[in-house]
């Protein structure tokens, strides 16, 4: 079945990121939608510091499966199994360092996060790796953030996941960027013209899940003139960073339990303004995990980001 073959392609564990992050919400509807909230705080370690350089550290372990297409990844596999030597690993790791931006204000770590949720908690298999389609360094491809792929349990439909992330201080201005950018993947995807169509095309000739079976039914359902067309909807992967005071101020000690208490508090505006902001968009049909996670500062984890990945220098 296709729902077992594309769970079985998920990477991670859900408990893999338990020392990293913690969910204060999950799986919290928005009445009048389809959208479902998550929200997650970093950790906070026994001196009160919040985890940010360790979240980062983690994240990046993971450049490789977000960058870098499964068969180059299996064939490095195959080629330690065979040879013992690691050498095509490391190649793969600097290709994948390579692929990203050095810009200063890069949104390449809310997207390599919203890839690791959505494989580790999530459950979604990322489908196409658009890095590795970049023509330059310096910049951000064009399209969607990520393109995962799921089964709906209850109709059997191949749900297709477009992502975005945002990462902004200020939340609403994160939140209203992320949705509208987001929408026109999800809205009036039939027009030549629609955000989605050269997306379409790229998973129609890239998509590489090192299973030539599941790539043809994957390629069977994004063919119009196929009747599995019928069988695939859209849906919606929203990430947002932002500064928030849930923390305390740099300096002063973290507890745990008091980040807990003033993210759940600050939750009910969040996802009220996700709402307001899903229906204004048009888009509240659509079935839509939104991931919020606040951040002592965004512009901070940029920096050590950058840093994290070896950019050499950071360009404005």
């Amino acid at each position: 079945m296709l729902a077992n073959a594309l769970a079985n392609l998920t990477r991670g564990e859900p408990s893999g990121l338990d020392a990293y992050i913690v969910p204060v919400e999950t799986e919290v509807s928005i009445d009048g939608t389809e959208t479902r909230v998550h929200c997650y705080f970093v950790g906070i370690d026994g001196n009160g510091r919040p985890r940010i350089s360790q979240f980062i550290e983690r994240i990046c372990e993971h450049i490789v499966d977000y960058a870098i297409p499964r068969s180059r990844i299996h064939e490095a596999n195959d080629h330690q199994q065979r040879t013992g030597s690691s050498h095509k690993w490391v190649r793969l790791a600097n290709e994948a360092k390579d692929l990203f931006t050095d810009l200063a204000n890069t949104g390449e770590g809310g997207e390599l996060i919203l890839f690791v949720l959505a494989e580790y908690i999530l459950r979604l298999p990322q489908i196409i790796c658009k890095m590795s389609l970049k023509t330059s360094p310096r910049m951000h491809y064009h399209g969607a953030d990520g393109v995962h792929a799921g089964v709906d349990a209850e109709t059997g439909l191949l749900s297709l996941y477009w992502g975005e992330s945002k990462m902004y201080a200020d939340v609403a201005r994160a939140i209203s960027t992320c949705l509208s950018s987001l929408a026109p993947y999800l809205r009036d995807t039939e027009a030549r013209d629609a955000a989605g169509h050269r997306d379409i095309k790229l998973l129609s000739s890239f998509v590489d899940l090192n299973d030539p079976d599941v790539e043809a039914a994957i390629k069977a359902y994004l063919d119009p003139d196929n009747p599995a067309f019928n069988r695939l909807q859209y849906c919606g992967l929203a990430f947002v960073g932002f500064d928030s005071d849930v923390y305390p101020p740099e300096g002063q000690k973290a507890i745990a339990e008091h980040v807990t208490e003033a993210v759940r508090t600050s939750v009910d505006k969040w996802r009220a303004h996700i709402g307001t902001r899903i229906v204004a968009e048009n888009i509240a049909r659509f079935d839509i995990h939104f991931i919020c996670m606040p951040f002592p500062s965004v512009d901070a984890f940029r920096g050590r980001f950058l840093s994290a990945i070896g950019a050499r220098h950071v360009s404005t």
